[in-house]
């Protein structure tokens, strides 16, 4: 018997079937002001400070057990696509000064190692 189980069963409740992979409590102590800065990074990324919590660490451990340094929570990740997005429009303008001035090759190069870290974000990401 589990001591939820021994719990509810003195308090005279029915005990309730958790699946096995069931969230439980846990403690985990902050003191004001890092939880200040939790709460506040928790509103630029549109999540609770629990969830950003528990996405932010589940990330680092998962990362951790899969060698990939640098955890992305993924509440960050319609962020991330956003800066991406804009950064684009601002690499259009400027790619097409670029080769108006004669610098194709420099384009070339540039876009080159722009893709190589885009596609190593996606494996990152993927694993």
């Amino acid at each position: 018997m589990s001591d939820d189980t021994r719990n509810d069963a003195l308090e005279g409740k029915a005990a309730v079937e958790k699946p096995e992979d069931a969230r439980r409590n846990r403690t985990i102590r902050f003191s004001d002001s890092e939880w200040e800065e939790v709460r506040r990074a928790a509103v630029l990324h549109d999540t609770g400070p629990t969830e950003l919590v528990r996405e932010t660490v589940l990330a680092l451990a998962r990362n951790a057990e899969s060698g990939v340094s640098g955890a992305v929570a993924p509440s960050l990740a319609p962020l991330i696509e956003r800066m991406f997005r804009y950064t684009w429009f601002l690499a259009t303008e400027k790619r097409d000064a670029m080769v108006r001035e004669g610098r194709e090759e420099e384009v070339d190069a540039l876009v080159a190692e722009g893709r190589g870290l885009h596609d190593k974000i996606r494996r990152a990401s993927a694993n």
